[in-house]
């Protein structure tokens, strides 16, 4: 996601523009689902499962089986007619077209262009490097956010956080999944379009067209004739105008749990109280799938997992030691369930042999109890209050 240049910038930022300008709230205020103090047992009959059809699964994206360059972008105020987009891909000249939403948008505090697209066929429209990255394009159709090089150097969006965005009430989070080049002047980030949902952008309102042998002003020409009075087109230029920076060309992804064999998260003692089901769905849900996420167990945890309130998010099974990346998964699903521990009802999270706390106190370091696992190397604990 590089600019590519004053004068297609113009021509992009007045196309985007159209659609619909989403601002932060100027302020969060996270309330608290529970309250510190002594936690009440809890009863069998109290506990809940997470059934099927409720358990995030990771979406299947499509092999690439071939790249289009992208030549013209397409943006109107609403959603675009589908006969209209129909018509636009009978055009003489037109190779290849898919449908995004487009929206100049507030993330994480900074305004920028972010299309909401389809990953199964919008990698298709991207440099080959970016094209070719499997787990980028699974990233993103988890409800990652895919940014460009020079807004991640900026630093206030680190791979791994999680940034609000969209409306400008109730605003959505996202991940910031990866880094990586996009290839269109002006996109600075890209989501899939669910998460676009989420966010409150625009739903179907703009077009990538590549079209290598036309006549790109006779067809921007043609384009307008058939659809809605009002939409933008911009010609995007067929390359960068500057080299890229050294380590630009390929994606960037944050890491991911080891042995992750499906697109569901196994869960195991499947019985919980619903403060933690709620925990459980919405951290599998945004860092998900995990190899296996352990819950309810009758012995060697009386206090938490053998009454509902707790779960371990597996980065590595087997008793292994996880990986360089599993490790920074691990770090970010920690990092995730802290900062957003009183809003969940999380009373404390273990990992890396650490301890934290919602009492207060930060991170503190606990005693060898022997093993990887016992230790807390290869999952992330998390209890809640009640």
């Amino acid at each position: 996601m590089r600019r590519s240049g004053r004068a297609l910038s113009a021509g992009v930022a007045v196309a985007i523009s159209v659609g619909i300008v989403c601002t932060l709230a100027a302020d969060v205020v996270l309330v608290a689902s529970g309250q510190l103090g002594d936690r009440p047992a809890a009863r069998a009959d109290d506990l809940v499962s997470v059934d099927r059809g409720a358990a995030p699964q990771a979406p299947v994206v499509a092999p690439l089986t071939r790249r289009y360059t992208p030549h013209l972008l397409v943006a109107g105020a609403s959603s675009l007619p589908p006969e209209a987009v129909e018509r636009a891909k009978a055009l003489k000249g037109v190779a290849g077209i898919t449908v995004v939403d487009a929206a100049r948008a507030k993330v994480g505090g900074r305004r920028m262009g972010l299309l909401g697209v389809d990953p199964s066929r919008f990698r298709a429209f991207a440099p080959r490097p970016t094209a070719e990255s499997d787990q980028l394009w699974q990233t993103i159709a988890s409800g990652g956010l895919a940014v460009s090089f020079e807004e991640g150097r900026g630093g206030s969006l680190p791979l791994g956080s999680v940034v609000e965005a969209g409306r400008s009430t109730e605003p959505g989070r996202v991940r910031v999944g990866a880094y990586a080049s996009m290839g269109i002047g002006d996109i600075d980030a890209v989501v899939s379009r669910a998460q676009a949902r989420a966010l409150g952008m625009p739903d179907g309102n703009a077009l990538i067209i590549s079209a290598p042998k036309a006549d790109t002003a006779k067809l921007a020409a043609r384009l307008k004739k058939i659809l809605p009075r009002g939409t933008k087109v911009a010609t995007l230029a067929p390359q960068r105008t500057r080299p890229p920076a050294k380590g630009d060309d390929g994606p960037r992804v944050t890491g991911r749990p080891d042995g992750v064999t499906g697109g569901v998260s196994p869960i195991t003692g499947n019985m919980m109280t619903p403060t933690m089901r709620t925990v459980l769905l919405e951290i599998a849900g945004m860092f998900g799938p995990f190899p296996a996420i352990g819950c309810h167990r009758s012995t060697g945890d009386p206090q938490d997992h053998a009454v509902g309130r707790a779960c371990d998010f597996m980065e590595s099974t087997g008793g292994r030691m996880p990986s360089q990346g599993a490790l920074r998964h691990g770090d970010q699903v920690a990092a995730y369930a802290v900062a957003h521990a009183r809003r969940l009802g999380i009373s404390y999270v273990i990992w890396r042999q650490r301890i934290w706390n919602v009492r207060g106190g930060g991170w503190r370091p606990m005693a060898d109890r022997g093993s990887i696992t016992q230790n807390h190397h290869d999952h992330v604990h998390i209890s809640v209050l009640r």
